[in-house]
């Protein structure tokens, strides 16, 4: 009768590499998508801020008040109110544009600068 001889082969620091060469695609890739999800929540709220903004604007309240309410939790937001006049085909309405720097900062790529801007315009109601 033939006796087997079973080898056993120890994987585990092969296992150990494999990890250390995914890992770093691993942890890019994670905070990508959470930085992507803050840039896409801080659009969101200049967007809101704008359309706030030439809201109130068109009824004639204070756009400062209203854009600094929508954006309370971003700091550094500017803001232009452009009122135009007798548009020939829209009449007098007002325009508000926000702006936003976002610092983008993702681990093993480096920290970059985002500049997010909005805008939107309202007819002159009064």
């Amino acid at each position: 009768m033939m006796q087997l001889i079973k080898h056993r082969h120890d994987d585990g620091g092969a296992a150990a590499v494999e990890f250390a060469l995914v890992l770093p695609v691993l942890v890019l890739l994670l905070f990508g998508i959470i930085e992507f999800g803050l840039v896409f929540d801080a659009q969101l709220t200049i967007t809101h801020a704008a359309r706030e903004g030439a809201r109130v604007a068109s009824v004639g309240g204070n756009v400062a008040n209203a854009v600094a309410a929508q954006t309370s939790g971003l700091t550094g937001v500017t803001y232009t109110l452009t009122p135009v006049t007798d548009s020939p085909t829209r009449g007098s309405y007002y325009e508000v544009t926000v702006r936003y720097t976002y610092p983008l900062d993702i681990p093993l790529w480096g920290s970059q600068t985002l500049h997010l801007n909005s805008t939107a315009q309202m007819r002159k109601e009064n």
